[in-house]
């Protein structure tokens, strides 16, 4: 009976020191996301920097034609938008060469050869093609909500900064894919922007993306990224990006939307680009993303543990459900601030099965590669 008694007491003891642990860290990681959510705005910039649009586009010309007219209406005074048209096989010139002869604004390039590093060499093309001190990255599909967006983003692009992180809104998109993209992306928001606080800025998309031309030139381009056959962007940005020289536009003004219908595979392709990428992160980013996925799931496993263990399993339970609480308000928060609403308990959810998700995903692409190893 004694022996019963002192193994019972060790279980529950395990167990609340790992529910302690693992609820601390979600708080700090909870405390973090409040300061982004609720860090104060950059005020109106005063001295308006130079900035280059650069947008690469294959076979996207009707989409070009919608899309470009707002962006080249802008209230803003020295900005030009640099299309590079990557080998389309559409009337995408056609379109560039009306719109050139209406906006001022518009610098059109071209790349007529495919190669091996074909997104790299577009957006070099583009790059190279720019003139200005600043470079923001759109899409063929971005719709940005209004002639106010870039004097809003110019906010963010202070002195003494040399990068900003902006956010990808997909609420206007349509599709079976649309849900879990616009899910998938809000969650990646509130999971990478924080990192900012502990130095560890992660690049959240490709898309709305802003650099200074400066580094582009002094760091030699994708010459580093050329083993990577996609998100070059990113994993360029990810070795520069420091808390002291990047900042994150967690704000609707600045956010674009997409256009068009999203699929399934859409949102798969999406993940899978993620889960790709982060094998190229650092070990501290690898460790923050860590600790946060595995925090999350020893809290649960030890408070369903101590709920059947344990005398004391309401107060546990009530710890557990204020931070459940807290989380869920933030998520309100963000979703207001960021503009893309109507989505927090699905991508609550979502963020609860991330573990399960993310487990399978990339099971399925080490199944890929061995099939593709055996072939």
């Amino acid at each position: 009976m004694l022996t019963d008694t002192l193994t019972f007491s060790l279980v529950e003891l395990i167990g609340m020191a790992v529910f302690a642990m693992g609820t601390l860290i979600q708080l700090v990681y909870l405390i973090s996301l409040t300061s982004l959510i609720f860090r104060k705005k950059p005020g109106v910039s005063t001295g308006k920097p130079s900035v280059s649009i650069i947008i690469t586009s294959r076979n996207y010309a009707e989409e070009l034609r919608e899309g470009l007219a707002l962006l080249l209406e802008q209230n803003y005074p020295d900005y030009e938008v640099v299309v590079v048209d990557d080998c389309s096989t559409d009337h995408t010139d056609s379109v560039l060469r009306v719109m050139k002869h209406k906006y001022p604004h518009l610098k059109t390039t071209i790349v007529k050869q495919e190669t091996d590093f074909a997104n790299a060499l577009a957006l070099t093309v583009g790059i190279r093609a720019a003139t200005n001190d600043w470079l923001i990255f759109l899409d063929p599909q971005v719709v940005v909500p209004g002639p106010g967006w870039l004097d809003a983003y110019s906010a963010y692009l202070e002195p003494g900064k040399d990068i900003v992180f902006g956010y990808v809104n997909y609420s206007h998109t349509s599709g079976y894919g649309k849900s879990w993209t616009r899910i998938e992306n809000f969650t990646l928001m509130l999971r990478y922007g924080p990192a900012w606080f502990f130095g560890l800025p992660m690049p959240i998309s490709n898309i709305n993306l802003a650099y200074r031309r400066k580094y582009f030139l002094e760091k030699r381009g994708f010459a580093a990224q050329l083993d990577t056959p996609f998100g070059e962007n990113e994993m360029f940005v990810n070795k520069l990006s420091r808390k002291n020289n990047s900042v994150i536009a967690f704000d609707s003004a600045t956010s674009v939307g997409i256009s068009g219908p999203l699929m399934y595979y859409d949102w798969m392709n999406l993940k899978k680009k993620h889960l790709l990428l982060r094998r190229k992160f650092s070990v501290s980013q690898r460790l923050y993303l860590s600790l946060d996925t595995v925090s999350r799931i020893l809290t649960d496993v030890a408070l369903l543990v101590l709920m059947v263990i344990s005398p004391y399993r309401f107060w546990i339970l009530g710890i557990w459900a204020f931070r459940f609480f807290v989380e869920f308000l933030l998520m309100i928060a963000a979703s207001k601030q960021l503009g893309d609403k109507g989505l927090v308990f699905r991508s609550f959810l979502y963020r609860t099965c991330l573990p399960l998700i993310n487990g399978w995903m990339s099971w399925r692409q080490h199944i890929a590669a061995e099939r593709k190893k055996w072939k």
